[in-house]
């Protein structure tokens, strides 16, 4: 059965470490017969969480921004797969700002029973 895999490509560069490693990611999920598709969020306007958890009530996050598509996506996804930078210890924080802002998922029927993990560090 094939599946639908997101990945969230969260380097601020292009073609950086964690990229080349999500792009061979995709690549072995495609040889599958899986579908993928892969987000970049150095493309993508994702503002910070206010913490209002109106999204809760909602189902959706009040700021109108690119996040609210991508959770959408998410919530779809078979399988997640954030692929990162590590700063400071941490994932990017493009990839921190996206998670806070997939909260509107918490509390849904979602799709991904999966989710892996590709840092890269110097």
């Amino acid at each position: 059965m094939s599946k639908k895999v997101l990945i969230l490509s969260s380097s601020p560069r292009k073609d950086g470490n964690s990229e080349t490693l999500a792009a061979a990611f995709a690549k072995g999920v495609q040889a599958a017969g899986n579908h993928v598709e892969t987000v970049y969020l150095r493309e993508k306007q994702v503002g910070f969480c206010k913490g209002c958890l109106a999204c809760l009530k909602l189902g959706h996050c009040v700021i109108q921004d690119d996040a609210v598509e991508i959770a959408a996506k998410m919530h779809d996804a078979n399988v997640l797969v954030f692929a990162t930078p590590v700063y400071y210890y941490c994932v990017s924080g493009q990839l921190k700002t996206m998670l806070d802002r997939a909260n509107p998922l918490f509390d849904t029927d979602y799709a991904f029973t999966k989710a892996y993990l590709l840092a890269t560090a110097a």
